[in-house]
């Protein structure tokens, strides 16, 4: 135990004082001023402060937008006004998928590109909008008035823009690829 003690002993007699400034609270041509030379005022005694180093390089404070990176997907015309909300926020693409249950040019969409897993991490990217005309009259309006009259039929509406873009799904009577879905995307 003596041993103890007289080792914190030797270790606070080893550490460096604290040092203290004086500074002094005077007025000088009516004014309140603090200052490091002796005057007529009282006497301040500042207790520790902190310490850090300047910077080599000033620091240049840049805001940055948010990543949209979700597997999160938003249904109907109303889903896709969440869209346009989200799109504000973290400036990401809004990917806009019309189909109907009872097609099966859709399902082979969904499994050949929609739901592989490279398809589902390109489109983690954006923001996902599925549409069924056949499940409301608000949604059948917006599939019209986008001159939708076929389904699957994909829209992508990229950043900065106020219109959706119309995505060829087959071309050559070849379906949309995952590279090319990224690339859309991306741009």
């Amino acid at each position: 135990m003596k041993m103890i003690f007289t080792g914190m002993f030797f270790i606070l007699m080893l550490l460096p004082a604290v040092s203290q400034a004086e500074i002094y609270k005077c007025t000088i041509a009516g004014k309140l001023v603090f200052t490091d030379q002796p005057c007529e005022g009282e006497k301040v005694i500042l207790g520790k402060t902190n310490f850090m180093p300047a910077e080599k390089e000033p620091f240049e404070y840049v805001p940055t937008k948010a990543v949209y990176n979700s597997h999160q997907w938003y249904y109907g015309h109303a889903g896709y006004k969440r869209a346009l909300r989200l799109q504000k926020k973290y400036d990401a693409p809004i990917f806009v998928y019309f189909q109907a249950d009872w097609c099966s040019f859709c399902r082979k969409l969904e499994n050949q590109l929609i739901q592989t897993p490279k398809g589902v991490k390109a489109l983690n990217k954006a923001i996902k909008v599925k549409v069924s005309p056949e499940d409301s009259q608000a949604d059948d309006a917006f599939f019209r008035k986008l001159g939708g009259s076929a389904y699957p039929t994909l829209f992508m509406q990229f950043k900065g823009q106020n219109n959706l873009q119309k995505i060829p799904t087959y071309s050559n009577n070849k379906m949309l690829s995952v590279s090319q879905l990224s690339q859309l995307i991306d741009s």
